[in-house]
């Protein structure tokens, strides 16, 4: 197979090609976890091939860095799963589960909204954050999906977008339990998935057609 075919039957971001000739691997988790056995084969992989290291992503994920083309193939099928586990990503701080100002279970949350988003397309990439508290560490408002713990239930956020030309969500919901903050959430994207233009993320979108529009289409 060459490796042009390998890289292109491997997850979404599995593997990308980086200008001095080399690729990085990613190996594929959720939430920033990985098993320890994962953790061990990744050390093994960078020590046995003399590879630069490991780093981590802006976006919670592990990258192996200057994996040489002719070894490639050999060095994803000893990492293990590479590349994104869920077509649509959801990143997660540590919530209750971690933090003392959790006051939500943001990564059980994430876990959850993951399932929920699995099956779902859209003509371009979707990205969501399951926050535990309204500090807000998962960078929930400036997320096209966002869950944003309090004491008395969810927040939900929607619109988000951060790079360039940063937005931050609008409200849709709050003090919501997590089934409903998912009812809000299947309603607005399925609006969005009705009415978006070709490849239009969600903050291009509200500002099109109005946030007035989507609350009106969740009711």
């Amino acid at each position: 197979m060459e490796l042009k075919e390998f890289i292109e039957q491997l997850p979404k971001r599995a593997v990308r090609a980086k200008k001095d000739g080399t690729y990085t691997v990613t190996p594929g988790m959720r939430q920033g976890v990985l098993p320890a056995g994962q953790l061990a084969a990744i050390a093994g992989v960078v020590e046995e091939y003399g590879l630069k290291g490991v780093r981590i992503s802006t976006g919670q994920r592990l990258v192996v860095d200057g994996v040489p083309g002719e070894v490639l193939p050999e060095v994803v099928e000893k990492i293990g799963p590479v590349g994104d586990v869920f077509r649509n990503k959801v990143q997660a701080c540590q919530g209750v589960s971690g933090c003392n100002l959790g006051q939500r279970d943001s990564m059980g949350a994430a876990a959850a909204l993951e399932e929920f988003l699995k099956d779902r397309k859209f003509g371009i990439k979707l990205k969501a954050g399951a926050s535990g508290c309204p500090m807000c560490c998962a960078e929930s408002m400036i997320r096209d999906v966002g869950l944003i713990g309090r004491k008395n239930g969810w927040t939900v956020s929607f619109g988000g977008n951060g790079g360039r030309r940063a937005r931050k969500g609008d409200i849709l919901a709050v003090d919501v339990s997590r089934e409903e903050a998912f009812a809000v959430i299947g309603k607005a994207l399925d609006y969005y998935a009705a009415n978006a233009r070709n490849k239009e993320r969600t903050a291009r979108f509200v500002e099109r057609v109005g946030i007035d529009a989507v609350k009106a289409a969740i009711r």
